[in-house]
């Protein structure tokens, strides 16, 4: 069998989709509202705009600059200085409702490359559909703005050309865009270390394929350029401010102590919250269609959805990177078996390699009114996830149970949680602290954006502070020995959420020792009086 061969590219049609197609817009949709409407939470949002904005003016930072407790020289990796000033660059043009409608851009970008996905393994709109439904309820804990969403599309597009290729549907061309997204990748997030585990992945399943003589096993030749890709993939995540130390910060985060016990998302996905119970409930659905399914996965594929599940299962931040790599291998297994056509010379045929080019072949021709009600429904979909962004969303009539979880942020009402304090850090900037001031850690991040005069106590880069220090800042929160703690910290301004910690703003408010200056819907200001 030679391996000298030009590998079939998949069908190209520029023509509009038929109604079929709206089986996977419909939830592409629903996830873009749903991302749309989702309030940004204050704890990894600005702290990172603020890091965008230095970035922009002084380039990247390398200390910590921001916390009291730890030296202002002490060093810190800012991994993701360029998701931060990807933000930082929308809140210029668009001001504070840029970063949001950034986010809600990439989300959809990044699921719409899912759908592609499941439909070219599948060659069902219909199943495209269920993987964009099932992989979007996965994301549910991680839809606030942050960092991780500028990765979302990098990712699905990785997983997308690796799955193209391994399928005789796209040639070594296509693996050239790898390594620059993986430059892009390493500068943006620090799971960029996913890149050179799917390329790995993908090159010990083809390559086990090719061993083992499986049917639409790649030649040697098309695995050789797996290979080269995933070296100069490799060699691509040195392109950053630190180099390959950036591998040992992505080392110490996984084995820093307060992150991996403190950190909720850290944790094993449980039943107990509703992300965790649609991850099992998708978990049910994937293990029935590969049990019952007319398809099998292929050895990379299996690979593939074990190493993501192994992830997932060890922590809830990884469960999106599952939904993302295993839906559209649920939709292959429950795609209907298709007959096979010819393969390029040195692939043999199989049902996943001929799915979308039979499904072409086989599907009735669209007809000028279908592709108008399709075109139609489309762009209703598209203008009713449009009228949820930000410039338009204080105009949708949306219930007041849902409008009153959102704080008065000057210029963007409707899009940051009640869990700001606005006018706490209002209060701060005209009345500076003097001394030191102990702060909530999530009321930390908005501090450094909205008052970057005032330093704080901790905030949440969690991996910056010692276990120790945590573990006074936990006990504080809880007032478990809090004058003490106070008192050993010098502290002379407490800045608390009297949700997370209510034991703390009683203890205070009973103590004639602190008097209370500042107080709206959910923050209080102590002072230290004596």
């Amino acid at each position: 069998m030679s391996d000298a061969i030009t590998p079939r590219p998949a069908p190209r049609s520029l023509s509009i989709p038929g109604v079929e197609a709206l089986w996977a817009l419909l939830p592409l949709a629903l996830f873009g509202a749903i991302l749309s409407l989702a309030p940004t939470l204050p704890h990894d949002f600005w702290w990172h705009l603020r890091v965008g904005q230095l970035v922009a003016e002084q380039g990247v930072p390398g200390t910590n600059m921001f916390a009291w407790t730890i030296p202002a020289d002490a060093p810190f990796v800012y991994a993701a200085w360029l998701a931060d000033w990807l933000f930082y660059l929308s809140y210029l043009l668009a001001g504070l409702p840029g970063p949001v409608m950034l986010r809600n851009a990439l989300g959809v970008a990044g699921f719409a490359l899912v759908a592609l996905e499941a439909r070219r393994r599948s060659g069902s709109w219909r199943l495209a559909g269920l993987a964009v439904l099932l992989a979007g309820a996965m994301t549910i804990n991680n839809l606030t703005t942050r960092p991780q969403n500028v990765v979302w599309p990098v990712f699905a597009l990785y997983a997308l050309l690796l799955g193209a290729y391994s399928a005789g549907q796209a040639g070594p061309r296509a693996l050239l865009a790898l390594p620059l997204l993986t430059v892009f990748w390493t500068n943006a997030h620090g799971s960029f270390v996913l890149a050179p585990a799917l390329l790995a992945i993908t090159c010990a399943g083809e390559t086990l394929r090719r061993l083992l003589g499986h049917a639409g096993a790649l030649p040697w030749r098309r695995v050789g350029w797996l290979y080269l890709a995933a070296a100069a993939s490799l060699a691509a995540t040195t392109l950053n401010p630190i180099g390959p130390g950036i591998f040992g910060y992505v080392l110490k985060l996984l084995t820093d102590p307060p992150s991996q016990s403190l950190v909720n998302e850290w944790q094993p996905p449980t039943t107990r919250t509703l992300a965790g119970f649609l991850f099992f409930v998708s978990l049910v659905v994937l293990v029935a269609a590969l049990a019952l399914g007319r398809r099998r996965p292929t050895l990379t594929d299996t690979l593939l959805v074990c190493a993501f599940l192994w992830l997932a299962l060890g922590g809830m931040r990884y469960v999106v990177w599952f939904g993302m790599v295993a839906m559209p291998v649920l939709a292959q297994c429950l795609g209907r078996r298709l007959p096979a056509v010819s393969a390029p010379r040195g692939i043999e045929a199989t049902d996943s390699r001929s799915a979308v080019s039979a499904s072409a072949r086989s599907a009735p021709s669209v007809t000028k009114g279908e592709r108008s009600f399709t075109t139609a429904v489309a762009l209703l979909l598209a203008a009713g996830v449009v009228m949820l962004q930000p410039p338009f969303k204080t105009a949708v009539p949306l219930p007041a149970a849902y409008t009153s979880f959102f704080a008065p942020v000057p210029g963007a009402p409707g899009l940051f949680s009640l869990d700001t304090p606005v006018g706490a850090a209002a209060h701060l900037r005209e009345n500076p602290t003097r001394g030191r001031l102990f702060n909530d850690m999530a009321y930390g991040s908005y501090l450094i954006w909205a008052a970057p005069e005032e330093r704080v106590f901790v905030d949440p880069r969690v991996e910056l502070f010692p276990l120790a220090l945590w573990q006074d800042y936990i006990a504080i929160g809880e007032a478990r020995g809090h004058d003490a703690l106070l008192e050993k910290y010098n502290v002379e301004r407490v800045l608390l959420d009297t949700r997370s910690q209510p034991l703390l703003a009683a203890a205070l408010a009973a103590d004639p020792a602190w008097e209370r200056e500042y107080a709206d819907e959910r923050a209080e200001i102590y002072r230290r009086v004596r």
